[in-house]
């Protein structure tokens, strides 16, 4: 089975309860008796994101019975990398649950951290952002960017739309809530093409400064699908101030 490695906690003088991911359990825990031996099979394969393959056995809690590494990703060790998985970890920890297969969310994972290993640093903007957006789809939580979410009304490029702070969403002025943010015409455009890029082409998509109004927009969805303010979403944008100024879609700083 192939498995993320997501999390481990140490047990004892020498085993380690450690969580998975994969697309046919979602997230679940086993037991790797004797890891911290130095003669263990596992020594240097159950590390953060790791991408192995394994066998479980026994009848009740799984137990680790075999382990082969099949990726070290070694390129999120720098600064920006690591924050960026770190902050795409988060919100896969919330989405995929305990125990429930979900390979379309797996697939996403594993797509998700190996662009953040190969793009440039400067280009990881998109990749988060897109990332974003697709999991609020898979979750079925992104509704049709092309239509108002209250009435049904088409939202052309050159009409105004309408962000809404909490749920995702345009809406056209005449349904738009109170706190929303008005949506230019070129980001209204971006929003979807995020989603239906493939993706190994989105290191290459054009930006341009209006992106940190993106940035922004995903960011407040994201808040408000997870009720939570992701811990490392602001660390891991922080640093591509110079590639995307951070100014949002109403002139306000994206959380």
């Amino acid at each position: 089975m192939l498995v993320l490695v997501w999390k481990r906690a140490d047990i004892r003088e020498t085993s380690r309860l450690v969580t998975f991911l994969s697309a046919e359990r979602g997230r679940f825990v086993a037991l790797a008796k004797g890891a911290h031996r130095r003669t263990s099979s596992t020594l240097g394969k159950l590390d953060f994101l790791n991408r192995c393959e394994i066998g479980l056995s026994g009848r009740g809690f799984p137990l680790l019975s075999r382990v082969r590494l099949v990726h070290e990703p070694r390129a999120l060790r720098s600064r920006a990398r690591f924050l960026a998985a770190m902050h795409l970890a988060e919100l896969f920890d919330r989405a995929i649950l305990p125990d429930q297969g979900d390979r379309p969310l797996f697939d996403l994972a594993l797509g998700a951290f190996a662009l953040a290993e190969r793009v440039e640093p400067r280009r990881l903007p998109v990749v988060v952002a897109a990332v974003e957006l697709r999991i609020l789809a898979a979750l079925g939580s992104l509704p049709d960017l092309s239509q108002c979410t209250v009435c049904g009304a088409p939202l052309g490029t050159d009409e105004p739309a309408f962000a809404g702070a909490h749920e995702p969403g345009l809406a056209c002025e005449l349904h738009r809530e109170s706190g929303s943010i008005r949506v230019a015409a070129a980001i209204h455009a971006w929003l979807p093409r995020l989603v239906a890029t493939k993706g190994r082409e989105l290191p290459s998509l054009a930006t341009d400064e209006g992106f940190g109004a993106v940035l922004s927009i995903c960011g407040r969805w994201v808040e408000a699908v997870f009720e939570l303010r992701p811990r490392y979403r602001a660390l891991a944008l922080s640093s591509q101030d110079a590639a995307f100024p951070r100014r949002g879609a109403s002139g306000a700083m994206p959380r």
